[in-house]
């Protein structure tokens, strides 16, 4: 940590006596007021384990840009994001990567606010420096949200696409409202002198706690979601338990499902409550009077088809017990056994009424119950499953999806890719006539 320091402190004082050679007396007061603010408001804003996103550090380094250029806005975020990161013990590569793609955006963005007209330590704004700093404003977390976007996606093995959407989405109110205070604060800077911008370092303190007692909340729901997911999780496992034949039956739909929503052309959220629901879609058959029907061996009666038509409610019930799954997900488990034809239960929705969710899974489902062993015969091969399909689309099935799911490779590869040996569902071979199969629970 001390050689860390060392290597800093050299660096800031090697850069500010460049840079303040460069750009003159006024440049450098500049440099040195807003990486004074950037500094203080960085290291006071957080504590050491606090992590990399949220940081305030970005408004006075947009007053910066407008204030003193592309180069001395540089020198600001390199100094001032030096400066906290050493102070806040930051790891030494974590070091490297957040003052890199600080000072990167900084340039990025300044360079927009210049390029679109914008012009520098004006006290007077027009509609043009309006515009250009809008620029600004998109340059810099443009730039800065694809580098933390693309660490974090490389870190964690996850797809940068939603990476970089959920970043955007979390702080994009956040961020709006505070890049208006660095357009104040240069206009304060211009109109009143250096030393009345830190009239304004209160306000943006109180904005940041606002913002961390947000996130903090978020957290602490998302932990507690979390929590009640994986107890559903662990249910599911308990109702696979009592069958080996289901054994990872609802991880199977799931990933069907998913795979059917995103060649749907579903939204990404829309593939997230699909394959979540998916997943918990049987959750309901944990309930103590499922046990002797889902063991027993022989056919049902009457009134044990009726007890097994109501586990869809059962398990949209229970789902809606955690509150960031009611509402979509709750609904795509409770219809999913209705048919297109209005024939299925619980309430007999027909067509497009029938939430999409629950559409996909009655498709997931019936492919799962179709390619894998069961007591009373073993896995169909795939031609056989394609028949099935094409016999019962429009009635059981939504036509549109059901022939996504006939034509996607991805589903194909996917089924076979989790078959049993005994499933035939790699053999080439002709199978003989057999009776229809219309999966129903």
């Amino acid at each position: 940590m001390g050689a860390t320091v060392a290597i800093s402190t050299a660096a800031v004082v090697a850069a500010f006596l460049f840079f303040g050679s460069s750009v003159g007396y006024g440049g450098l007061t500049a440099i040195t007021i807003f990486t004074l603010l950037a500094f203080v408001t960085g290291a006071l804003e957080s504590s050491p384990k606090a992590g990399i996103g949220g940081s305030i550090l970005f408004v006075a380094h947009l007053s910066a840009a407008i204030t003193t250029g592309p180069l001395g806005a540089s020198v600001v975020a390199l100094l001032s994001s030096l400066l906290t990161q050493v102070w806040l013990r930051r790891e030494s590569i974590k070091v490297l990567f957040n003052v890199a793609q600080v000072t990167l955006s900084v340039v990025v963005g300044s360079s927009f606010y210049l390029f679109a007209g914008g012009q520098l330590r004006s006290s007077n704004f027009s509609n043009q420096d309006f515009l250009a700093y809008a620029a600004l404003v998109f340059g810099y977390f443009a730039t800065n949200s694809a580098f933390v976007s693309g660490a974090v996606a490389i870190s964690r093995g996850e797809r940068f696409s939603e990476i970089w959407r959920s970043q955007i989405m979390r702080a994009a109110g956040y961020d709006l409202v505070a890049s208006g205070l660095g357009l104040l604060i240069a206009w304060m800077y211009t109109r009143f002198g250096p030393l009345s911008i830190f009239a304004v370092t209160l306000p943006i303190l109180a904005l940041r706690q606002a913002y961390r007692d947000n996130l903090d909340l978020k957290k602490a729901n998302e932990e507690l979601v979390r929590h009640h997911r994986e107890l559903l999780d662990y249910t599911v496992k308990q109702i696979e338990a009592r069958d080996p034949y289901t054994s990872g039956h609802s991880r199977r739909v799931a990933e069907y499902a998913q795979i059917l929503a995103e060649e749907a052309g579903l939204t990404a959220k829309q593939v997230e409550d699909v394959a979540t629901a998916a997943l918990l879609h049987d959750v309901g058959k944990v309930y103590h009077e499922f046990g002797s029907v889902l063991q027993k061996e022989g056919r049902l009666s009457y009134e044990e088809k009726l007890l097994l038509q109501s586990h869809p409610v059962r398990s949209a019930e229970l789902i809606a017990t955690i509150g960031s799954l009611r509402g979509a997900v709750e609904s795509a488990v409770k219809h999913h056994h209705e048919n297109y034809d209005g024939s299925g239960y619980p309430e007999g929705l027909r067509g497009e009424s029938i939430p999409v969710g629950s559409r996909i899974i009655m498709i997931a489902d019936t492919l799962d119950a179709m390619t894998t062993d069961r007591p009373y015969r073993k896995a169909l091969p795939f031609d056989r499953v394609l028949e099935e399909f094409r016999k019962y689309s429009g009635k059981q099935f939504d036509p549109r999806l059901a022939d996504l799911a006939m034509r996607s490779y991805a589903i194909r590869r996917c089924v076979i890719a989790s078959s049993s040996p005994t499933s035939g569902l790699t053999s080439k071979k002709p199978t003989p006539p057999r009776p229809s199969i219309r999966v129903r629970a």
